[in-house]
């Protein structure tokens, strides 16, 4: 019997300040209201970041403040825009921010570039079909030629 070993930790070890500036594809998939941080309970938005800038997927990534506001309403689509930082109010950090890239043709193509490229390299080629006996085709070709169906 084969057993996994447990993950290392939760989740991708990447924060949204490391994709400061980054073009990325954010696909939310789940909301999770009142996760308990170090600052207390805060609500969360799982995610996985696509971050075509660099060319890495970041999987389980947990997004706070601000920017789960402009994420949540696209539960189990892509999002494609740029990271970065909006206005702060007195007092307060900037909040991180994703602003809109859906309509820039230079960043669409990059991210369907990278996602394309990403699916073709999960896939793989069909097993070649055996050389001894007949294929399937020739085996319903002949079912159907002893039942009289063909001329």
């Amino acid at each position: 019997m084969q057993f996994a070993a447990p993950s290392s930790g939760g989740g991708s070890s990447v924060t949204i300040a490391d994709l400061d500036g980054h073009l990325v594809v954010v696909e939310p998939l789940e909301y999770i209201a009142a996760i308990q941080t170090t600052f207390g309970e805060k609500d969360a938005l799982r995610v996985t970041v696509h971050d075509i800038s660099s060319s890495e997927t970041h999987e389980d990534v947990l997004f706070f403040g601000a920017i789960i506001g402009s994420l949540k309403s696209s539960m189990g689509n892509k999002v494609l825009g740029v990271i970065g930082r909006g206005t702060a109010k007195p007092g307060q950090a900037a909040p991180w921010i994703i602003t809109d890239a859906s309509q820039e043709p230079a960043a669409v193509e990059a991210a369907t570039a990278y996602l394309t490229g990403r699916v073709a390299s999960s896939m793989t080629a069909p097993a070649a079909p055996a050389a001894a006996g007949p294929s399937a085709l020739d085996a319903a070709l002949g079912n159907l030629a002893s039942a009289g169906l063909t001329k």
